[in-house]
């Protein structure tokens, strides 16, 4: 049912246009609010325990993603029953995902998928998962479909679904394309912010070019916002960079041909799981030029200083994190716009910089270690390298 992971049948059609009309570029911006109020409770956290840094760019990402797909208000608190259960389900399904996790998956056992039930306990977990999540899932769009009865007009993912299925008794559908946005969302902004805060450590030259922007722009009177949006080309080139240095996934998201195909000469038949390397991609030196390898937001800004992302075959992305043409990220704009709003809300209201040791030395971490799996790196990775390094550091307001 996570449609992310499901064939282009009928129903990946259906959940597919259902999540494209309720994130698409124009409805994005029903969600501005949103945004922007997790920024601000952001910043009201970070000075009280700032070495707790990721624990708040988490509860943001959560909270956001709850907003935007079921109407909550902010949450204050990660702990919340509903969150720990969908974030367990994210973590279940990230694992599974990954190559390799279950023999069955594997060339030379799928024979094992024929075996009787009582012989596999990865089946009878699957589906015993499968249910219980279905019905907390069920539960999360009951809700929001009691507050549509009500007369609530509540703007959020699961409203518009459940507006356009137009059968208030099952919410089955619905509920599982929530939790496929939901699990879209809520892990990989906290993760790509972790990654910014690496960033601003081992390159501070962008961090204040970012900041006289900042200045320049917004000023030190007013929170920015997104009506700063077209006047702030540095902080949206940032965005861009960090998804380019380092995107979500990798490797992309495993891919079966439904047919014969040929490349450059080789024979790839049906059934065969590709993979995309994105992270080659990314840093091919003819499209991204000899520091590929850096983070360097001016790679996407043009003589002068406007942005440019004219790369083929990105939708004008500029990289290839949200993968490609049918199957793209849904939900691209309202990562872009929240990455946006985080990283100018930090970056107008804190330095960020690492420590510096007993010999006045700075502790840097390493940017090229990281967890292995579906997604570049696991958050809890960057936080012990921070850590272990006595890495980054929100020193204090502007």
């Amino acid at each position: 049912m996570h449609w992310a992971f499901r064939q282009a049948d009928s129903l990946w059609r259906s959940q597919r246009r259902g999540a494209h009309d309720a994130l698409n570029s124009k409805t994005a911006k029903e969600y501005f609010r949103y945004q922007e109020t997790e920024s601000i409770i952001m910043l009201d956290q970070m000075p009280t325990t700032p070495e707790n840094f990721i624990d708040h760019f988490q509860r943001a990402s959560t909270s956001l993603t709850l907003s935007i797909v079921y109407g909550w208000p902010p949450i204050l608190d990660s702990a919340h029953p509903s969150v720990l259960h969908i974030d367990r389900f994210s973590r279940q399904l990230l694992v599974a995902a990954a190559p390799g996790p279950f023999w069955v998956e594997l060339e030379y056992f799928k024979w094992m998928k024929y075996l009787p039930r009582w012989m596999c306990a990865w089946r009878r977990n699957a589906e015993n998962a499968f249910s219980h999540d279905s019905m907390i899932l069920e539960g999360l769009c009951g809700d929001v479909q009691k507050q549509i009865d009500a007369g609530d007009e509540t703007k959020c993912v699961a409203g518009k679904l459940l507006k356009v299925l137009e059968h208030a008794g099952n919410t089955f559908e619905a509920a599982w394309n929530c939790a496929s946005i939901y699990e879209a969302g809520a892990e990989t902004t906290s993760g790509q912010l972790a990654w910014f805060t690496q960033a601003m450590i081992l390159y501070p030259e962008t961090q204040r070019i970012a900041q006289v922007e900042l200045d320049c722009i917004v000023g030190p009177d007013r929170l920015p916002s997104f009506d700063d949006y077209n006047n702030l080309p540095y902080i949206r080139a940032i965005v861009k960079e960090i998804l380019r240095w380092r995107g979500v996934v990798s490797l992309g998201v495993p891919h079966k041909l439904s047919q014969d195909d040929h490349y450059e000469g080789y024979l790839l038949p049906k059934d065969t799981v590709c993979f995309v390397n994105i992270w080659s991609l990314h840093r091919n030196t003819v499209v991204y030029g000899h520091d590929s390898e850096h983070f360097n937001p001016g790679r996407f800004l043009d003589v002068d200083g406007k942005l440019d992302s004219s790369i083929p075959d990105t939708r004008d992305e500029g990289h290839f994190s949200y993968g490609f043409r049918k199957r793209i990220c849904a939900g691209r704009h309202v990562a872009n716009n929240s990455l946006f709003i985080h990283i100018a809300f930090l970056l107008w209201a804190f330095n960020i910089s690492p420590e510096i040791n007993a010999h006045g030395s700075p502790n840097l971490p390493d940017p090229f270690q990281c967890i292995e799996g579906l997604t570049t790196a696991d958050v809890a990775d960057i936080v012990a390298q921070v850590k272990a390094g006595h890495g980054s550091l929100f020193d204090g307001q502007r």
